[in-house]
């Protein structure tokens, strides 16, 4: 009986000494899990949770210039994004005009009024980001029998169906942007038209063709005294595109810097300011575009001011 106590009680202290170690070495594994450092300090450390987020603004642009090329003057434009666990949706509207004078009598693309709005949705994860977004530009359509722009006769808000000549009133893009990390905030974007308007009569067959004009962007972010962070970019088009008129194949279209000083006015409202200064150099080289000639090369400008909550 003695023995089989004594058998017991050894029994009992060894398991309670075994589950002291196996606590302990959880509780280290645990504290440990909780202060390690990600893989590489290059590499932004994984969010296990992302949650709900959103946030809204405004900002006012003296121009509308994008991707190397000229689309607006003067206007506003606003933004609304809310998402859950890296997953988004996003709405984007410019009102703006390129002759706020009303005066042209020009119904070409880019003429007097010119408003856009933009519908995305996207997934962000571990520095990636995937979206599809649908542009509609409401004073845009184009006749795919003539090639002209007719005002009062606009696209339908989803009509995919046909991609006559340029952008016209409807057109779809996949995006993929990858931004390596804070510490290394070196990004690439490719972005590809798939549906909607984005067609070109070829000029040995004279058949209507789909361009699915792409756009690829490197770029690299700078940390400036003053809080100023500046956008450095580059971006080239890879065939022919809208990005050169359906006239080129590839070409370097972008050359841009921006400047941004952002203040934090309370927990949920940030102010920004910010400048803008982009080259074409494709059409420096062939004076394709109507941009703003400048001593003889292709420069946009872009100054501007916003308010977001969030």
């Amino acid at each position: 009986m003695k023995n089989t106590l004594r058998n017991w009680n050894v029994l009992v202290i060894g398991a309670l000494l075994v589950c002291n170690f196996v606590c302990a070495s959880a509780y280290a594994q645990e504290a440990e899990v909780k202060t390690a450092e990600p893989k590489s300090q290059w590499l932004d450390p994984y969010p296990k949770r992302i949650g709900l987020m959103w946030n809204a603004g405004a900002d006012l642009v003296s121009n509308y210039i994008w991707r190397g090329l000229y689309v607006g003057g003067l206007g506003v434009q606003a933004d609304f994004m809310v998402g859950y666990e890296g997953l988004w949706i996003d709405m984007w509207w410019n009102v703006g005009a390129t002759d706020w004078t009303f005066k042209s009598k020009s119904v070409a693309l880019n003429a007097a009024l010119n408003p856009e709005v933009d519908m995305a949705i996207g997934f962000s994860r571990w520095g990636l980001t995937v979206m599809f977004m649908h542009m509609y530009y409401f004073d845009k359509y184009v006749n795919p029998n003539t090639g002209i722009a007719q005002t009062g006769d606009n696209s339908r808000y989803f009509d995919f169906g046909n991609y006559g000549l340029g952008e016209g009133g409807v057109t779809t893009e996949w995006r993929v942007k990858y931004k390596v990390s804070s510490k290394l905030p070196l990004s690439i974007l490719i972005c590809t038209r798939t549906f909607g308007r984005d067609g070109y009569y070829d000029t040995k067959t004279g058949e209507l063709k789909r361009a699915y004009s792409s756009y690829v962007e490197l770029g690299y972010d700078f940390s400036l005294p003053y809080e100023i962070m500046l956008e450095a970019r580059v971006g080239f088009t890879p065939w022919k595109s809208l990005y050169t008129g359906f006239l080129g194949d590839f070409a370097v279209n972008n050359v841009s810097v921006k400047a941004i000083r952002a203040w934090d006015v309370s927990k949920h409202v940030r102010m920004t300011a910010f400048a803008n200064m982009m080259l074409n150099p494709y059409d420096i080289a062939n004076n394709a575009m109507d941009n703003v000639s400048v001593n003889g090369r292709q420069i946009l400008w872009n100054v501007g001011c916003g308010v977001y909550f969030k």
